[in-house]
């Protein structure tokens, strides 16, 4: 008789004659016993005939302190696969080597470490290790820096911290608000270097030496510094002393930046110029322009409309007093280059937005009421 030992339902031929249905004769146990053992060893031949799969390790992710060195990759770094293994570690920085199992590295900040492993037969595999620093990594004294004489800086860096048992140690300690603490003020009148030594409970120490450079202030004047005019004169005031200018009040001013402006303001005015030298240090100054009380027309026969600020419209003083006010330009020839009723000092020496030469220019001026035209010349210089 046949009998068949099945298995997810296929009949496996080496026990035939030996099992029937669910019962298995006591006679045959030992052999039955004989053909599985003889079965198990066949299956484990026959694995044995299959590579494994290739299998990269990276190695353990750690912190290590600044300046120190980590060996990265496993124990092995290859598993499974064929043939020779090849390595390439990325990025290929801080590492001695990056073709090698276990490359040495040495990180000044926190990386990321790439492995592909490639064996023989072409297969690759990809790993990765995280080798950070301790955060005294990060701490510093900063950059060296300047300031004006009077004002007050922080020294340190930003990410400076006390935690984990940091300490530092400014030296000297002069113009500090505290020579152990991550950040100090400094507000000192002089320039001074510091020595900077930060240690730590788990790290070597580190030291950094920086120079506080302390500017003086730029001297402002202005010229004059006082001066008396009739309403509807202007005057040229003029700031010396530093690199950048600012006026303020702007009422009555033709700029308000720049060195040189002109005022024409309407009652007495304090100006206030206020200067910026090349290291951004400040400084300024004033001038007080009285004013007298005045009606007349008061016309200026030249003009440079070359947009820098100054003197760019033709400017008649107190035209603001008669807003029925007409004027009229014409060349030499009588042409009419322009006109306008409420005259504002608005006209920039063009004729419908084209620039008019440089030369003499005739204009009428009619106030209104009973007033007598004002016929004069006025000068384009640019």
């Amino acid at each position: 008789m046949r009998y068949l030992l099945w298995k997810n339902h296929v009949a496996l031929p080496f026990f035939q004659g030996i099992v029937s249905g669910n019962f298995v004769p006591t006679s045959n146990i030992r052999r039955v016993l004989r053909k599985l053992v003889l079965f198990g060893a066949l299956i484990l031949l026959s694995l044995q005939g299959f590579a494994q799969t290739l299998t990269a390790e990276a190695g353990v992710s750690t912190v290590i302190c600044p300046g120190l060195t980590y060996s990265i990759g496993g124990s092995p770094t290859a598993t499974g696969g064929s043939g020779t293994y090849s390595y390439v570690w990325l990025p290929n920085t801080a590492i001695n080597n990056n073709t090698v199992a276990n490359p040495i590295v040495n990180p000044s900040v926190p990386t990321w470490y790439f492995v592909t492993v490639t064996d023989g037969a072409g297969n690759t595999a990809i790993d990765s290790v995280f080798v950070n620093l301790d955060p005294i990594y990060a701490y510093n004294a900063g950059g060296d820096t300047s300031m004006c004489i009077g004002d007050t800086i922080q020294l340190g860096g930003i990410f400076n911290s006390m935690n984990g048992g940091v300490t530092y140690s400014w030296v000297p300690a002069t113009y500090l608000s505290s020579a152990s603490a991550p950040r100090p003020q400094f507000t000192g009148p002089v320039t001074t270097t510091y020595t900077l030594t930060i240690t730590s409970p788990v790290c070597p120490s580190k030291q950094f030496v920086i120079t506080v450079t302390v500017n003086p202030l730029p001297v402002v004047t202005v010229s004059p510094d006082y001066i008396e005019i009739e309403e509807g004169q202007s005057t040229s005031l003029l700031a010396s002393g530093a690199t950048d200018y600012f006026w303020t009040p702007g009422g009555g001013l033709s700029n308000t930046q720049g060195a040189l402006t002109n005022a024409e303001p309407t009652a007495t005015t304090m100006y206030i110029a206020f200067g910026i030298d090349d290291n951004g240090c400040r400084d300024w100054d004033t001038v007080t322009v009285s004013v007298i009380p005045n009606n007349e027309i008061v016309i200026y026969n030249t003009f440079s409309p070359n947009n820098d600020g100054i003197n760019d419209f033709f400017h008649i003083g107190n035209i603001q007093k008669y807003p029925e006010s007409r004027l009229e330009v014409f060349t030499r020839t009588g042409q009419l280059v322009y006109a306008k009723t409420g005259y504002d000092n608005s006209w920039d020496g063009t004729n419908y937005g084209d620039r008019l030469p440089e030369t003499v220019y005739y204009y009428t001026l009619d106030l209104g009421g009973d007033t007598p035209v004002i016929h004069g010349h006025v000068t384009i210089v640019r």
